[in-house]
């Protein structure tokens, strides 16, 4: 048992396999321009990071971040919005992503077309995070010097047609640009 034990982590050392690859980008905070998250168990890797747009942010307005992609699964192309209003963001800090309503104002909403029941016809449909179904974002670094914000965050949404959708290890590490 021993030998193969030892066999075994050879193996892993020589191959240079991530053990726990989860096939998201890695946690940086250089502002490397990456995020990545899972859609109810599905890779998303966002379509609109090849190009400066997916994050925004300025201390007195507040910080929006979004992404984009098809996903076959949802027969349309997905956009996920993650929002905090009028708030500074603070490395370190958790914001709560919940009611539209709220007064600090930080929430998620997703979005999809679906059928319209006319053929060649679909129409967009938009769900957020609520008191009941909501998230986290987590900023793991504010470089205001370099425009740099890296985070993590997951968050739960209710549909009509999907019903409970799942955002999982969501992780992102972007240059900014300013309001």
């Amino acid at each position: 048992m021993k030998i193969f034990l030892s066999f075994l982590v050879c193996v892993a050392l020589f191959a240079g396999c991530k053990i726990f690859n989860d096939d998201l980008p890695d946690h940086t905070q250089e502002g490397k321009g990456t995020m990545g998250f899972y859609l109810n168990g599905e890779k998303f890797h966002p379509i609109n990071l090849r190009s400066p747009g997916g994050l925004h942010y300025s201390k007195d307005v507040g910080l929006s971040l979004l992404a984009i992609e098809y996903k076959k699964s949802f027969g349309s192309q997905v956009d996920l919005m993650i929002m905090v209003e009028n708030v500074a963001i603070e490395a370190g800090r958790t914001y709560r992503l919940g009611a539209f309503s709220d007064s600090l104002g930080a929430f998620a909403a997703l979005s999809y077309s679906v059928d319209s029941g006319e053929p060649g016809r679909r129409f967009e449909k938009v769900y957020y995070t609520s008191l009941e179904h909501f998230g986290e974002l987590t900023i793991s670094k504010h470089d205001p010097e370099l425009r740099i914000i890296s985070g993590f965050f997951w968050l739960n949404v209710w549909t009509d047609e999907k019903g409970l959708v799942e955002i999982r290890g969501g992780r992102f590490d972007m240059e900014y640009l300013k309001y």
